[in-house]
């Protein structure tokens, strides 16, 4: 046998041990994206709850089988209570069945299914509900043991807003897990502690209240005079101005507010502003701008709670009220004093160099009546 014949039959024999082991490895190994140098063989979801309020609420995810599959993979619901608030997270890990029909790859597609109890009356409150989706695959090989997971892939495929991603994603039971749902449940401030049925105040103070009062301090008020504010509202992570409806005036008007958080407004003697529509736990400065002649004070309420005074220490000086808002009443008071001062205050001023002045004339006067009196004696 030639060398060259020998050679080619090499060849050939060495093709066929490649194409028979490419049978008979794993799936995994050449699934398409599939990551060939790690192996992961258990997966946990995590959920991620942003609340300002104490609720007790509990959500339920599904994995659903693609394509023919029959093997079905259970998610446990994670739960939070009330008394967990702020942006709490928890993992679950996913069951996997024991019994596998088949080795190959098992795909799924894993969403988030609901929330328990649901929030039906949404005027005063909201649950933002997580959009995300991601894709599960499952590789299953032959073992020692039998059938078993060699591999577990996800890729994220809608983020929280359903808008389409891209990307593998850690399903670790540590802090770098990405295989995440998020919501948010949002209540607007001033509604009390049961948003379905309001507090009384909230018809006249809504989510925030700002008042303005003149004392004119003996003087006259001007009824026309406007005085400036700047409300900055600093939103609770998972919420934005729009998160209810809008922030808006009370006539129900959306107010503009800046990418920064900001909104300006002026105020008259004896004239508010109230605010609907921001959520428990926004940061609220509202802050009234230095006005000539007037020195500026403030008294609050903040969940219901009366807050210490806020004054200027002189007169053209800005005041700032800074606090959280709250499920109960929340507003602010602003007074305004002027310096005023009256035309009698001139004369008091002087009316003790007029007295000596008429003291002196009197006193004058007086000598010179007792001189004509002795010559006249």
């Amino acid at each position: 046998m030639s060398i060259k014949t020998l050679s080619k039959k090499m060849l050939a024999i060495v093709a066929a041990g490649a194409m028979t082991m490419g049978l008979a490895m794993p799936t995994s190994v050449f699934a398409a994206g599939g990551d060939t140098t790690t192996t992961v063989k258990e997966a946990y979801i995590s959920k991620t709850f942003n609340t300002e309020v104490g609720k007790d609420e509990t959500f339920s995810f599904t994995a659903t089988p693609v394509a023919g599959n029959t093997a079905n993979v259970t998610i446990p619901d994670i739960s939070f209570k009330e008394t967990e608030t702020g942006s709490i997270t928890k993992k679950a890990k996913v069951s996997f069945p024991t019994n596998w029909p088949d080795a190959g790859k098992y795909e799924y597609t894993v969403t988030e299914t609901g929330a328990a109890p649901a929030i039906t009356d949404t005027k005063h409150q909201t649950m933002i509900m997580s959009q995300a989706e991601y894709t599960m695959d499952v590789y299953v090989t032959n073992g020692d043991k039998g059938l078993e997971i060699s591999n577990i892939i996800v890729n994220k495929k809608k983020d929280d807003k359903g808008t389409a991603a891209t990307g593998k994603v850690d399903i670790s039971n540590t802090d770098k897990n990405g295989f995440n749902f998020t919501n948010t449940y949002v209540q607007e401030a001033g509604t009390g502690t049961d948003p379905t049925n309001p507090d009384p105040t909230y018809d006249k103070d809504g989510s925030l209240n700002v008042t303005k009062t003149i004392n004119a301090n003996g003087g006259t008020v001007d009824a026309e005079k406007d005085f400036d504010f700047t409300a900055t509202f600093n939103f609770p992570k998972g919420t934005d101005a729009t998160t209810l409806g809008g922030v808006k005036d009370a006539d129900g008007h959306v107010i503009s507010i800046n990418e920064n958080g900001t909104c300006k407004f002026t105020l008259k003697a004896n004239k508010n502003m109230k605010f609907t529509g921001v959520p428990v736990g926004t940061k609220i400065n509202v802050t009234e701008s230095a006005t000539p002649n007037y020195k500026g004070s403030a008294v609050s309420v903040f969940n219901g709670q009366s807050q210490t005074k806020i004054e200027a220490s002189k007169y053209n000086m800005a005041i700032t009220v800074t606090n959280t808002l709250g499920q109960k009443q929340n507003k602010v008071d602003v007074t305004n004093t002027y310096d005023y001062v009256p035309t009698t205050g001139i004369i008091m001023n002087t009316l003790p160099y007029v007295l000596m002045i008429a003291l002196c004339g009197a006193a004058l006067m007086a000598f010179v009546a007792f001189k004509r009196r002795r010559l006249q004696k």
